[in-house]
Formats: C-alpha cells, structure tokens, sequence
C-alpha cells in the first residue's frame, strides 16, 4: 500500500507554500510520521525540503526500502550525518532560517544541527506541520473508512466474547486480537511527549475511574506500574460498565472510537447519563460545521453538561478530568484540532476529530461513547457509525 504520489506533491506544496509565507527557507524533517506523510517511507533518515524546489530524501537505513516505498526523485544514501549540510547547500543555497520539529526532537539532537548549521537561525516548523496534516485529502479519508470498518468488525465480535469472571487483560488480548487478524498495525502513534497507547483502553467497574499519566478521560491500572494503563486482572463482574475504547488502524490511519457493554444490568443513574452523553454528541453533531471555533463547541458542550446537571461528572473526575472533549486523529492520535476552552482554530472541510463525551461516577465507573467524525461542507460525517446505546447480554 503505496501513497500516490499525487498526494505526496500536494503535501509538499502545502508545507512549502507555508514555509515561505513565514519566512522559513528550508526544513529537516526526521520524526517517523512525518517522514512517512511526506515521503510515503519511514526509512530512518532526513527529508530535506526547501521553500521552493524539490526536496532530498537522505535515507540512513534501509535506502532500498525508501526507493521502493516513495515516489520522490530525489532518494540518496546518507553516508554522514554531515551530508545534510551538503544537501541543505544543495537544494536552498545561502538558507539562513532552517525549520526542524521543535516540538518533538530531543535536546542533545538540536545541539548536533546547531553544531552542524553554525550560520543557520533553527527555529520551529513543526506548528506549520501539523498544519498541512490536519486537513485530509479524499485519500486518507478513504483509509480512515477502512479503520472504521475494522472498528466495526471488532464491535460486532464482543458479545461472543464478554463473560462474567473473565479477566480484563484476557478479554482485551481476545480483541486485540481480533484486530490484528482484520489488519491492525499493532502500534498506535502518538506526537506528545512520553504519551504512548497500545491499542486504547479496555476496563470495567471502577477501575474505569482509574487514573493514569495519559492525556486521556480513561485510564486504568494496566498489569504494573511498568505500564500502567488499560486492561489489569480484574474479574469481570456482572451489572458493572465494561468499556471498549479502543484505535484501529489501517494503512496508518487510525480511528478512535468507544461503546459500553454489561452483563446484566446498570443502575438507572447511569443509564440516565449515558443517554445525558448521547444528547451532547447530538447536540455538538448538529452544531459542527465548517468556520465554527473548536472553542466555542467545547464550552457550548461545557453549558449543556451543566444544565443536564452533570458538570462534576463529565470528562473525569475532580483534578483528573481531561481539558478537552475532541481531539484530532490521523497518522496520529493527538493530532489536531483539539476541542478544548483556548482552541481557537476554526473547523474547515477535511478535518476529522474524535468525539467522546463520558460521564464518570466514584462507586460504579463510566457510560457515554467515543466517535471520529469528517468534518464536510455540510457539517460532519460520522465514520464509526454503529448502535450507541448500552449493550447489554446475559
């Protein structure tokens, strides 16, 4: 599964034609995603690219894989870490304002690029970056469908497989399963720093209140504190919320979505607030469109949360409750935009965003759903479209 390269031009053109506009004459691009999002290879390496004219991809390990993956003219063997200067003389000529991925590269390999490029000002492309890679193409979006289609194959498999007694961890290495047979990468790509997901979050009762170093509503107690989030050995009981929240991904493209399961029976009180949840994602639904402030459809989720008189249980719990309510999704699980109190950025056609209002309650645990949405001229698709009410069996 190559990207065309029709896609890869476009990409660049769009980084390119935002490198100029700020002044920014050159950019060296390392982090793997990124690396893949505008070579189509994740070969370790360097992607050159300056503002105007064609860029060099230097490929360290494996060449031959790049060259097979990417569409790009300009593929070459890295044989010194000193052949980036070369390239960078190369292709942008008297370049003083080189960008690198600020917000990701390690201290220690700035001081190498500062050392390397003594007359160059190194400044921060990462923001224009994620730029380019927020809006998707026609492309991705068909990739995205197919990740929401495995999500749905993996739904329609839980039934067969909850049962009371069995243990989290045994219950999420049966789905994880599942999803890696229907084509699952087995990784989950995150930009921030020290936050990393296998898969996504898979508990029941109260350790779905359980909280954890993720940027995220959910955490769990994991199997240690080597890794403490998601699925532990807790016993699956009946009359309890089991959560499936969990990313599938295909040809890199992840999808983010959540449902509740239960054996038995859960109290009205939560009943009444998974359907409270379900209200806000329609409500938020019917508002999203094209120009809206991610901003002003987080506080207007905030005022209805308030008046359906669940504030103090929404997106957490106390001083463990998540500052957002949407995040973007793509190659990443932490792209943007970010529903969140100061995201001013305005939702524009080709945007996807994954959606997940929850209702979290000290004793029982949590209700509400997690869906990803195409933002369209017309307001937004919803690609994980599957029954959103509680299932219950048994």
């Amino acid at each position: 599964m190559y990207t065309p390269a029709r896609e890869i031009t476009a990409r660049l053109t769009s980084l390119q034609g935002k490198m100029a506009a700020t002044g920014t004459e050159a950019a060296i691009l390392v982090q793997n995603t990124d690396l893949y999002y505008f070579t189509g290879s994740c070969q370790a390496g360097h992607l050159v690219v300056p503002a105007r004219g064609e860029p060099v991809y230097l490929v360290r390990k494996s060449l031959e894989r790049a060259r097979l993956e990417s569409p790009l003219d300009s593929i070459r063997q890295q044989h010194a870490f000193a052949d980036v200067a070369a390239v960078l003389k190369e292709v942008a000529p008297g370049a003083k304002t080189v960008g690198l991925e600020l917000d990701i590269l390690p201290y220690n390999n700035y001081r190498r690029y500062a050392g390397l490029l003594p007359d160059c000002s190194l400044t921060d492309v990462s923001a224009l970056i994620r730029e380019v890679r927020m809006i998707k193409s026609n492309y991705e979006v068909r990739l995205l469908k197919e990740a929401a289609k495995m999500a749905i194959a993996m739904f329609d498999r839980i039934p067969g497989l909850l049962e009371a007694g069995k243990t989290e961890a045994t219950l999420a290495g049966e789905l994880e399963s599942v999803l890696r047979s229907l084509g699952h990468q087995g990784a989950i790509r995150m930009r921030g720093f020290n936050q990393e997901l296998f898969y996504g979050h898979l508990m029941s009762g109260e350790n779905l209140l359980y909280p954890s170093f993720l940027d995220s509503p959910t955490g769990g107690t994991g199997l240690s504190p080597a890794y403490p989030q998601s699925a532990g050995n807790k016993k699956i009981n009946r009359d309890e919320p089991v959560q499936v929240d969990y990313v599938s991904a295909y040809g890199g493209y992840l999808v983010d979505k959540a449902r509740i399961y239960c054996i038995g029976r859960l109290p009205s009180l939560l009943e009444k607030a998974h359907q409270a949840a379900l209200a806000v994602q329609a409500d938020l639904v019917q508002a999203t469109r094209p120009g809206v402030l991610c901003s002003e459809l987080y506080h207007r989720a905030m005022t209805m949360v308030k008046e359906l008189g669940y504030a103090g249980n929404f997106m957490g719990i106390g001083g463990d409750r998540t500052g957002f309510i949407a995040h973007g999704i793509g190659l990443e699980l932490d792209e943007l935009p970010v529903m969140a109190p100061k995201s001013n950025i305005p939702l524009q056609e080709g945007m996807v965003f994954a959606l997940e209002p929850k209702m979290f309650f000290p004793g029982y645990g949590l209700v509400g759903v997690e869906n990803t949405f195409l933002v369209t001229a017309a307001g937004v698709e919803k690609l994980t479209d599957y029954p959103e009410d509680i299932f219950y069996q048994g």
